[in-house]
Order: C-alpha cells, then structure tokens, then sequence
C-alpha cells in the first residue's frame, strides 16, 4: 500500500509554495521581509545539507521538525502577549469619567507593568498593593493558587 506525500518532495518545491491567501497580516511580512528570496537560499542551503547527510537525512528532518515547533510557539507567544498589552493599552486609554491626567497615569501604570514582562497576576497583586500604599494601609492579600483561586490558608 502506498503512503501519500506530504509536502514538498524537494527543497526547491518551497519556492512554488504561496503564503496562505486571504492573511493579510502573513503577506506583509512575507514582503517586508524579503521572504520569497529568503526561503529560496534557504531551501537552497537545506538541500545541500540533505544531499550531504546521503541515508543519514531523517536527522535533518528531525532537526526541522524540532526548530519549526519551537519557531510556532514563539510567533503564538509573541502573537498573544501584543494583543494582552494591546488590551491592556487600549482599557488604560478607554477609562470612562477619567480625567487626561488619570488617564496619563493610568497608561503608564500600564506601561510600566507590561515591561516588567510579570503574569498577569502579580501585576495585578503589584497594582492593588500600590493602591493599597497611596491610600494608607495594606491589607493582607490572599495568596493564589496556579489557577488563579485563593489558596487555603495554611
């Protein structure tokens, strides 16, 4: 029984293959980029590591397989933490009955959290305990748990 292909067969068949239609986001950074010049040295460099490797080839492929998770997660990462700052930017921005000034302070509260690259969570702990401190006296926090819950005291 034969097993159907996936994929190119050969590095350069890359070089016909198109950005997904219709992803804007995708097609301007493929432009931005250089990606069309891009992707044809590298699967210029990648086939002539492949004709190298002879029989020994799977471990490339292996290798490929390895760097395009980690590649995937990372673009979904970065993906995800621009549009949490985003919102976090645009809420900052989009405070209802805040004057210019609280508003001014508001975004760069924002601001300066989103730098510190902290969860959500501490931040969140960080910005209560900072009111908290403005206005007098802290109150004892409850600690959470991984999924966000109030742990049992202990």
């Amino acid at each position: 029984m034969a097993t159907a292909r996936r994929g190119p067969r050969k590095y350069s068949d890359i070089d016909r293959e198109e950005v997904p239609p219709g992803n804007q986001i995708d097609l301007t950074v493929h432009r931005r980029i250089g990606g069309a010049r891009l992707q044809r040295d590298l699967a210029r460099a990648a086939q002539a590591v492949v004709d190298a490797l002879g029989r020994r080839r799977r471990v490339w492929f292996a290798y490929e397989e390895l760097l395009a998770k980690i590649t995937d997660r990372r673009q979904a990462a970065y993906f995800d933490l621009g549009v949490e700052h985003g919102i976090a930017a645009a809420a900052a921005n989009g405070l209802t009955n805040a004057t210019k000034t609280q508003r001014a302070i508001a975004e760069r509260i924002v601001q300066e959290v989103i730098r510190t690259g902290v969860s959500r969570d501490d931040a969140v702990r960080a910005a209560v305990q900072a009111v908290w401190a403005l206005v007098g006296s802290a109150p004892q926090l409850p600690r959470l748990n991984a999924r966000g819950r109030v742990r049992d005291p202990a």
